[in-house]
């Protein structure tokens, strides 16, 4: 067989270029799929994204709507949960707990400094 090969290079370098060809064209649809993989995804999360914004864009337009009904905040129940779990240590600022305390704090009460270590650490 080898001897086939030594004689006839034209063959053999035509069948190791075919079979290098039909790598290339698995590889290229393998990664398409990827690629359209992904971009679903991220379609996906702009339409979770849109969906929200469009929310909260209800609200304000309600907010702006029956501005004397006063706005309250909110404070989720499983933040809550983690502070009660604290038992009253104070977390160091800054951190994932002292995050979860600021969330259940009322607004009113939150410091200047406060709301930006909120801002650069939690959101």
């Amino acid at each position: 067989m080898m001897s086939f090969f030594r004689e006839q290079k034209l063959i053999a370098a035509l069948l190791i270029g075919s079979v290098l060809v039909l790598l290339v064209g698995v590889g290229l649809i393998v990664h398409s799929n990827k690629v359209a993989k992904e971009a679903a995804q991220a379609e996906a999360a702009v339409q979770r994204l849109n969906t929200i914004a469009k929310s909260a864009s209800e609200q304000l337009q309600q907010t702006v709507v029956y501005s004397d009904v006063p706005i309250v905040d909110v404070k989720p129940e499983d933040s809550q949960a983690k502070v009660s779990a604290l038992n009253g240590r104070t977390p160091e600022p800054g951190s994932d707990d002292w995050c979860e305390v600021m969330m259940v704090k009322d607004a009113k009460e939150w410091t200047t400094d406060e709301q930006s270590l909120f801002a650069k650490n939690c959101i």
